[in-house]
């Protein structure tokens, strides 16, 4: 018999197992608010600039990450037109419709024009690009008829469409070391002068020469050439139908353009090209250099008439 207040207790002790601090104390936290930070500057800089820059600096930034270029940029040349299964010439190498509303956006003047005849911005854009690759198609028809194919290529670029007539191994465009067209090229610009002439979009004639170097550079060198040559088609294009108000620019490069600089001597090089630009483009020419002295000549004149 067990006596009261002598009761024996058995103490259990439980004892957990340490908890894991890999938890608290791990890394995966900082690398998600880094990157968060990272986001928010990000976000910060975007409104910094987009509030920074105007209006049309934003569309020029928009336009350049959507892939495109300059005026004076140079393009990658393949040809624009093929023959499909049934025979029928097709487009090859085409705007996506995401870049033409960006790029080939009427100028203020144009815009108004059409406002007034009731034509919208889209439908003015739709046929622009149309006449565009109605002009393609027509010149590589001349181009097949004269049998020129090895002579000429084509491509739309964002700048309208990029036109190369050069020399190769069976025809050569000009008399060697002169701006003398010869009479096969004569009919084929004169053929194209009034196609030309049927679309309402200004011209850039340029001249370009393989790396052939005449003795005295100081009488006569390739830029020389390259500008006589780049007349004479201009010269040959009035002649032949194209008003010449269209020609925007008539310039000479040289050498410094070679289409084949792994063979500066090429006939490839030897070459006259002709873009016709798209609305867009002329204006941002005009605005390059002022459009007739309005941007560049007035504020010096001002300027000085102001000076004491």
């Amino acid at each position: 018999m067990r006596s009261r207040g002598k009761e024996h207790h058995t103490t259990i002790i439980k004892r957990s197992a340490r908890k894991s601090q890999e938890g608290i104390h791990g890394g995966a936290w900082k690398v998600a608010f880094a990157d968060f930070t990272l986001a928010m500057m990000a976000l910060f800089m975007v409104l910094w600039i987009m509030g920074a820059v105007t209006e049309e600096e934003r569309k020029e930034i928009v336009s350049l990450l959507n892939g495109g270029d300059a005026i004076f940029e140079g393009h990658s040349i393949s040809p624009i037109t093929q023959k499909d299964a049934g025979g029928e010439l097709t487009i090859v190498g085409k705007r996506s419709p995401g870049k033409t509303d960006a790029e080939d956006a009427e100028n203020e003047k144009t815009l108004a024009q059409q406002a007034k005849q009731g034509e919208s911005l889209d439908s003015v854009n739709a046929r622009s690009n149309s006449e565009i690759e109605d002009l393609a198609r027509i010149i590589m028809q001349i181009t097949s008829a004269y049998d020129a194919q090895a002579n000429l290529k084509m491509e739309i670029v964002p700048q309208g469409l990029r036109i190369l007539i050069s020399d190769d191994q069976k025809r050569e465009m000009f008399q060697r070391s002169s701006a003398i067209l010869t009479p096969f090229f004569d009919r084929l610009l004169t053929k194209f002068a009034p196609e030309l002439n049927k679309i309402d979009n200004k011209i850039i004639i340029t001249g370009h020469t393989d790396a052939t170097r005449f003795r005295d550079q100081v009488l006569y060198n390739n830029w020389n050439l390259s500008g006589e040559r780049a007349m004479q088609a201009r010269t040959v294009l009035t002649k032949g139908g194209l008003d010449p108000s269209r020609v925007l620019q008539v310039s000479g490069m040289a050498d410094q353009m070679l289409l084949d600089p792994n063979q500066p001597l090429s006939s490839a090089n030897r070459r006259i090209e002709i873009m016709v630009l798209t609305h867009s483009a002329s204006e941002s020419l005009y605005q390059f250099f002022g459009q007739h002295g309005e941007k560049v000549i007035k504020p010096l004149v001002d300027k000085i008439s102001k000076t004491p």
